[in-house]
């Protein structure tokens, strides 16, 4: 029997509102997430502790959900004509972004080996 390892645990509503806030109106700012969620404004790192792994997999899925407009975004920099102010910077952000979800440029290493074969004539040993 397969045992599943990323069993989901079952998060409090407070909980499940901080992940909602997080994403939501903190803008991803943990301190005031964790006020709107109603929690002390000194607890937050344990709170972010305690759900590091929702908190990483929602970050992974909202860079999913972004990527098709950064592909978008590279495609629509190749016709443009660089009049866009701060262009080179979002042409960064959305390399980063399809990075992140591991779109990389794809590299082809060429290896050519020439092998010269030949005998090697050693002398005799010696006693």
């Amino acid at each position: 029997m397969l045992i599943d390892k990323k069993q989901s645990k079952e998060l409090s509503d407070k909980q499940k509102t901080f992940l909602s806030t997080l994403f939501g109106e903190a803008q991803g700012d943990p301190k005031a997430a964790a006020e709107l969620a109603g929690y002390s404004p000194t607890s937050y790192p344990k709170v972010v502790q305690g759900l590091k792994d929702e908190i990483l997999e929602r970050a992974e899925s909202v860079l999913a959900a972004h990527s098709p407009k950064a592909a978008i975004s590279m495609a629509n920099a190749i016709d443009d004509d660089g009049s866009i102010p701060g262009a080179n910077i979002r042409m960064e952000a959305a390399k980063q972004v399809l990075d992140r979800v591991g779109l990389v440029k794809k590299e082809k290493i060429d290896i050519n080996a020439k092998v010269a074969h030949g005998i090697f004539i050693l002398p005799p040993k010696e006693a």
